[in-house]
């Protein structure tokens, strides 16, 4: 599962996503669309992404959330 994350996205939608997701014990990337891996989301909360999304993209995937 792909769930990309850039700078202003709802943290709560991103956290509560990829949480449920790997408890479930789906393969989940979190992929920045920023030039940084750290990601400031909506309320100053910092996300730090497993990759680049450049890189995530020559992946494959079953599912892509937008948070």
């Amino acid at each position: 599962v792909l769930v990309p994350v850039a700078n202003g996205s709802e943290e709560m939608e991103a956290v509560i996503i990829i949480d449920v997701l790997r408890r479930a014990k789906a393969n989940v990337i979190v992929a920045s669309v920023e030039d940084k891996l750290e990601v400031v989301a909506s309320r100053n909360v910092k996300l730090v992404a497993d990759m680049f999304l450049k890189e995530a993209a020559e992946l494959p995937y079953d599912l892509i959330v937008l948070p």
